[in-house]
């Protein structure tokens, strides 16, 4: 009987293992599983592949390189605000719960691949997810130069607060930048709600990080404040369970 039911679990085993975006959960996911047939961006193919010249094997042996207080005075920052003319439950519910595609789905930014470390699978695009979670890491393209000139890009959430209304980033180890990019809401007295992204970077070169970086980076920041914007003030209160109550814009 017992190896019946052994033989049952196990079936069921490789055929969960055989889903799109699936593994069994617990073990960490080898860099060489990676369907690179279901990545469009030849950057990001390259970015992934590329960690095993640095000897990663799985993606939790990725590492993060966050901005070091230590070392501030090698880091430049970046700073921008935008109000938004809606309940601040309201911007943090759409904040947190956008799937990839859509938060990097614009002119500038698409998404490549996401990686759980909590539940060791790969996200590809138009997979369905949840939303944002700590321990994820996003692999996405910086479209540049209207195409001429394409940037893979690595960023992992490291901080995920609910109360603080606080989402940040670390960028990938051996990448181009280092530093943090957090993303803070705020209520204002009117009722509405204030964003702001504040990055903390350094790169490689002086040229990248004087120039390029904040050129490029404003324009990301801008094109995302665009989307969330739009999306939160078209989105009522009334059409958000555990919001319907609590909502103050009218």
């Amino acid at each position: 009987m017992n190896r019946l039911i052994n033989k049952c679990i196990l079936l069921i085993v490789c055929a969960l293992s055989s889903l799109s975006g699936f593994t069994s959960g617990w073990v960490p996911v080898s860099i060489d599983s990676v369907d690179y047939n279901r990545i469009q961006q030849k950057k990001v193919r390259k970015l992934i592949s590329m960690q095993k010249q640095y000897g990663v094997t799985t993606f939790d042996q990725i590492n993060t390189v966050c901005y070091n207080t230590i070392d501030s005075n090698n880091y430049s920052t970046f700073e921008k605000s935008e109000i938004i003319l809606q309940d601040i439950k309201v911007v943090w519910h759409n904040l947190v719960n956008r799937s990839p595609n859509e938060e990097f789905d614009g002119r500038i930014v698409t998404f490549g691949l996401l990686y759980s470390k909590r539940y060791h699978n790969l996200i590809y695009k138009n997979d369905p997810i949840s939303g944002i979670e700590e321990g994820q890491i996003l692999f996405f393209n910086l479209r540049m130069l209207n195409g001429i000139k394409n940037l893979a890009v690595a960023l992992e959430v490291t901080r995920l607060d609910h109360e603080a209304k606080t989402v940040e980033y670390c960028y990938m180890d051996h990448g181009e930048t280092k530093g943090t990019q957090k993303f803070l809401l705020s209520a204002t007295p009117e009722g509405y709600t204030e964003i702001r992204q504040i990055t903390k970077y350094k790169c490689n070169s002086q040229l990248r990080d004087r120039r390029l970086y904040s050129f490029f980076h404003e324009r990301i920041v801008k094109e995302f404040f665009r989307n969330i914007k739009f999306k939160s003030e078209h989105l009522s209160a009334a059409s958000i369970p555990d919001l319907k109550s609590t909502s103050t814009i009218q």
